[in-house]
């Protein structure tokens, strides 16, 4: 998948705007399932090391019945892979 590819869909959930950033179509319920996810897991939280928050983590998750593979940076969410 070529970076150019891939679309940016920024979106308000819970008080923070992230920007999804994915070549794939995803639903509504996906994506605010993925960052409740991403959010209950530490992904967003800065670790000791990083200058900014959810610095280039990758993660592996199943929501709604689809498996994700992601890429986090801050609060951009790069999805590489969606597998129904």
């Amino acid at each position: 998948m070529e970076p150019d590819e891939m679309d940016i869909y920024p979106i308000e959930h819970k008080g923070k705007v992230y920007n999804v950033i994915t070549a794939t179509d995803m639903t509504f319920r996906e994506v605010r399932g993925m960052l409740d996810w991403l959010a209950g897991h530490g992904a967003f939280a800065a670790a000791s090391d990083d200058e900014f928050p959810g610095s280039g983590r990758l993660f592996t998750l199943d929501v709604d019945r689809v498996r994700l593979e992601v890429d986090v940076q801050g609060y951009e969410v790069i999805v590489y892979k969606r597998i129904p």
